[in-house]
Order: C-alpha cells, then structure tokens, then sequence
C-alpha cells in the first residue's frame, strides 16, 4: 500500500524534495507535528517520506462507512472527534488518547496536525492542545518514558492545480519531557505550544501581519517566490516592502505536443474529471479528489485500453502502449506548467 500511494504521489506532483530525513528518531515515542494546508495529501505526505510506521489520526467524518472505515484502521488511521461532530461524541476522544497513550508508550511514532483543521493561508494556525494533552497523559502514566517531536513544515508551490511541487521539512526534534511539569500542569500548556509553533514558523512560509496578508501573497507570487524553499520564502516576506518586482519571462513548452498526446490519450478519464471538479463544494479537496483518480480511473482506463489492443492486435503491441503511456505521464507530470 505504501508503495502504491507513493505511485499516486509522484504522478501528482513535479517535484517531492525531503529536507531534514536525519532529524527523524530511528526508534522510540515520535510525535510528528505538521502544518495542515492540503487535505489528505498532507497526511500522506509525512508517512510515505520517512521510514517509520505512523499511526495518524484523521477527521472522524471520513470514518462512517464501515467498509471505509475498516480500510482506514488498517492504514493507521485513528478517528478523532471535533466539537462540530456533536458534544456526545467528542467523548470518545477520551479513548482515542488513551489509545494514543499505548501507542507511545510501545515506542510508537503518531502523525497530528495541531492547528486542528486544513486551511489555504500561508502561516501557522494557533495550534490546539490536543497533542500536549496526549503527552501529559502519557508522562503520568509513564514519567520515564521519553517522547520527542518532529515538526514538519510541508510546503507547496501551489495546493490546488497541477502538477505542484512539495517540500517536506523535518525540524530538530523537541524533547517533549522538557516542557511538561507532571506535578504542576499549566493548563495551557503555554511552553510546548510557542515551541512547536515557533519551530513550524521556521519550516514553511508564515505570514504574520493578517491585515495585509493578501496584500503580501500576491506580491510574493508577483516576485516569483519559490514557496517550497521556507528560509528564503520566509526572508523575502520580511522585506517585501524592499523588494523590487522583476518582469517575468515567459518559457516555451517544448514539451507540449508530448501534453497534447497524453491529454488525448487520456480523454474519459479527463472527461470524468471536469464533471466531478465544479462539484467540489470545499476547494481545499481539489488535489485529494485529483490523487484518488490518478489512483483508480487512469489506471484502469489505460489498461482496459491496453487489454483492447491486445484483443485486436497482439501482446507486444499492447505492452508497447502500455509503456509509452507511462512515459507520457511521467513527463506530462515532470514537465507542465502549473495548469
């Protein structure tokens, strides 16, 4: 499974770049703490870019089929209760943490997205207290167990077209037992949460000033600015006001007839896309609803396609398609502009 979502990801997106895989515990209590700014791409993102077995926990919505959910529990997947989903049950986020509690204490790695939602803004969200919730759990039940976090900025060129570029920043780990006092708790939890959201703001781009956030973005975007690069994102943002717009070249395509042939080679799939993409109420999803098709419907299109040459002509034929699709797609994905 890890290596087909892998798949699904590469053909997503231009360019994966992992920064900071050394910062990664081989072993031990692993809470992995990222920003939330595409969906279920970014909880994906962090398990199939690291080698250890991550259990992550997820909106609980995306669990009420059964047979759904019994295939989420198999990848991991924790449900996790939100105020929005009824006050009775946010209850059972008691036993989701106790549930995170034993996973931790087994020397276990769990992946949170402390700003408690997915969102489009380019900065850091105040971040919930469930993860420093779970820590105390644990410490009290386990005060010699060490527990570390790795912050993780996860940064996109682009988080709602195609074919984007990502960046995965692994920060220094943060000893959590540093930071939480067992005898005397602060409710607040103030020291873990300005750690973890100060170590995120280094990670990825993280606008500060609100009022002129649009303001800023769009003369970030007007100086080309690599977003997938947080150090000198984050620099530049500092001192837009400083920074001088450079007129943009425009770059030939000379791989378009190459796009043109796998558009063309790719028509129902296509067709389906442009029917279901109006009908995505929440655009944050765009990418999620485009991963499960490159997932499912082009596949199966382009062997269903390939097993129709077969039956016409013969097998070499066929594998000789087979082939030249995947290359196709492979440089269409490595090689579009942003669409």
């Amino acid at each position: 499974m890890r290596t087909y979502i892998k798949t699904g990801l590469f053909f997503l997106h231009k360019r994966i770049k992992v920064i900071g895989k050394e910062n990664i515990p081989k072993k031990g209590a692993v809470i992995f703490i990222g920003n939330h700014q595409n969906a279920l791409i970014d909880a994906i993102l962090i398990p199939t870019t690291n080698n250890r077995n991550i259990h992550f926990l997820a909106r609980a919505a995306a669990f009420k089929n059964k047979p759904i959910s019994s295939f989420l529990t198999s990848l991991n997947m924790i449900p996790v209760y939100r105020i929005r989903d009824g006050f009775k049950k946010v209850e059972k986020n008691i036993e989701i943490f106790e549930k995170c509690v034993e996973l931790l204490k087994k020397g276990k790695a769990i992946e949170i997205f402390a700003e408690g939602q997915h969102h489009l803004f380019r900065r850091i969200m105040p971040l919930k207290k469930g993860f420093a919730r779970i820590i105390t759990s644990t410490l009290k039940k386990h005060p010699d167990l060490e527990i570390q976090i790795v912050p993780v900025g996860i940064n996109y060129d682009s988080r709602l077209k195609f074919p984007a570029s990502v960046s995965i920043h692994y920060g220094k780990p943060i000893l959590a037992n540093n930071f939480i006092n067992i005898e005397k708790p602060d409710p607040k939890f103030s020291k873990i949460m300005c750690e973890v959201s100060n170590a995120l703001k280094g990670l990825t781009l993280h606008v500060d000033d609100l009022k002129n956030y649009n303001t800023i973005i769009s003369k970030a975007n007007s100086l080309n600015v690599d977003f997938t690069n947080p150090i000198e994102a984050n620099t530049i943002v500092k001192n837009i006001e400083k920074s001088k717009v450079k007129p943009s070249t425009k770059k030939i395509n000379w791989f378009l007839p190459l796009h043109i042939i796998t558009k063309i080679n790719s028509a129902f799939p296509l067709l389906i896309w442009n029917y279901l993409k109006p009908k995505i109420t929440e655009v944050i999803f765009m990418n999620t609803y485009r991963f499960a098709l490159i997932l499912t419907i082009f596949p199966l299109f382009y062997l269903i396609q390939t097993g129709i040459l077969g039956y016409i002509f013969n097998s070499t034929v066929a594998l000789c398609y087979l082939v030249i699709t995947i290359l196709l797609a492979i440089i269409t994905s490595k090689t579009s502009p942003i669409n």
